[in-house]
């Protein structure tokens, strides 16, 4: 039954990303060639099945050949993405639903994430890189809110990673001894995630999933440190 549901639910996230992919349009016809037809239908089909990993091999080298095909970019970046374990329309919701069952705002949205494996991030990563081949002048608000999880989650990852121990908590050690670069990359992708968050019309605040995820750079920013890396260490150090 669960497998059913989570079927379901992808069937669903699939039409979702299909309406807000296709929002913007294409160069040309999208069903004027068989071929694309075909591998993106095959494509589709994967992910509706829960394997993502078939749709992956289908669309990497059409989107490689097809770079201004937003569709395509769309669903290979929902593949990376549902292959990670992040599915973003329920990603907003669980932040709010499970907001009062830990300490802080940080410390809910690293519970509700995927393994920090490094598996996991490097989807993540393909996920941000592929949905920046659409110029940010052409992308459209959802396809922008895409975008901004998907910067946020490969923060949050990175701080699992980085910062917690084998219990699941932030480890204060742990955080200090962060490498300036993954600190001054969560800071760059947080930075970058509320940017384009407010283009997608979402604004920083507590009052929505997104909100939440949009105003950590405002939490960093305000906390003490000579450099933006040391800012976000001393941040999530905080919030141990």
């Amino acid at each position: 039954m669960r497998k059913k549901l989570i079927v379901l639910r992808n069937k669903i996230f699939l039409i979702f990303i299909n309406i807000l992919i296709t929002s913007c349009g294409n160069n040309g016809n999208l069903f004027s060639d068989l071929p694309q037809r075909d591998t993106k239908q095959k494509a589709e089909d994967a992910i509706n099945s829960g394997d993502y990993n078939s749709s992956i091999s289908l669309l990497e080298p059409y989107v490689s050949a097809n770079s201004s095909d937003q569709q395509a970019i769309g669903l290979l970046s929902t593949s990376y993405l549902l292959a990670a374990g992040i599915n973003i329309l329920n990603m907003a919701v669980s932040i709010i639903s499970n907001n009062g069952s830990y300490k802080n705002n940080l410390q809910t949205v690293l519970a509700i994430m995927p393994s920090a494996s490094q598996n996991n991030i490097s989807l993540v990563t393909k996920a941000v890189n592929t949905l920046s081949l659409i110029p940010s002048s052409q992308r459209n608000s959802n396809q922008n809110y895409m975008l901004a999880i998907a910067n946020a989650s490969l923060a949050m990852l990175t701080i699992k990673a980085d910062c917690l121990n084998t219990a699941g908590s932030i480890s204060t050690t742990l955080t200090s001894a962060m490498s300036t670069t993954d600190a001054t990359n969560i800071y760059n992708y947080l930075s970058s995630a509320q940017t384009i968050f407010n283009s997608a019309g979402i604004s920083s605040g507590n009052s929505s999933g997104s909100g939440i995820l949009a105003n950590f750079i405002n939490q960093i920013n305000s906390t003490t440190g000579g450099t933006n890396s040391a800012k976000v260490i001393n941040f999530i150090n905080s919030q141990a």
